[in-house]
């Protein structure tokens, strides 16, 4: 019921030609990621034998806000992580580090994961150009990341960062770090205005198939260091 409600005043806003600033401010905070799940009525006490005839609004706001407070406890966290396991909802892959099932989003980012058993970090898509001294044909082997044609070594490739600890067992070189830039994010990489030799030799075009298809044309792979602001 709350969750409806919810969702028709979120309606309502998106409906309307235009806003006031109050109705803007409303709408804004209706946008939060918030799902109620349960909600206070008078009805639920007077199953219970109280009179809710004599009981003021303050009171009823109180004993909600108590009641929220004794579920949020340790108890409501494993109810919500094994409901949500019955429910086959999906979880942030196991830690390439330590293999725990104990991986979260590390506050504050959009895509830089933490494991809180070994306190690994990596970022979802980062990659890393693996070439020689390190060996990857286990990863053309399985299929795993993208060739790379401009580097020394003809069977590099430029895999997950995720990919390469896991296998490695070991956090890669700083300098190893790489981003699929799309277009048309990678049009001043394609075609620089200030050709720079010693940085621009860099970056590679994404040339390959699976490549191509996974990041479309005129995508191209940028060293970290390089990415412009």
């Amino acid at each position: 019921m709350l969750q409806q409600l919810l969702d028709d005043l979120r309606g309502y806003f998106e409906a309307k030609s235009s806003l006031t600033e109050q109705e803007q401010e409303l709408r804004d905070r209706l946008k939060a990621d918030v799902y109620p799940i349960l909600f206070l009525q008078q009805e639920d006490l007077a199953r219970k034998g109280f009179d809710f005839r004599r009981i003021t609004d303050e009171q009823m706001r109180k004993l909600a806000l108590q009641m929220e407070t004794d579920y949020c406890k340790e108890e409501y966290w494993d109810h919500l992580e094994g409901t949500a396991d019955d429910l086959r909802l999906p979880r942030y892959p196991a830690c390439p580090a330590c293999g725990h099932d104990s991986t979260v989003l590390l506050y504050g980012t959009k895509d830089m994961m933490y494991c809180e058993s070994c306190d690994q970090t990596w970022q979802e898509d980062l990659y890393v150009l693996v070439e020689f001294p390190d060996d990857a044909t286990y990863f053309e082997e399985n299929d795993i990341g993208y060739p790379s044609f401009g580097s020394e070594d003809n069977g590099a490739r430029y895999v997950l960062e995720y990919d390469y600890i896991q296998h490695f067992e070991q956090d890669p070189p700083a300098n190893a770090y790489f981003k699929p830039m799309r277009w048309p994010e990678s049009q001043p990489y394609l075609f620089p205005d200030e050709p720079n030799e010693s940085t621009d030799a860099l970056c590679e075009p994404i040339n390959d198939e699976k490549g191509r298809a996974d990041f479309g044309e005129q995508a191209i792979w940028v060293p970290l260091c390089n990415l412009k602001n």
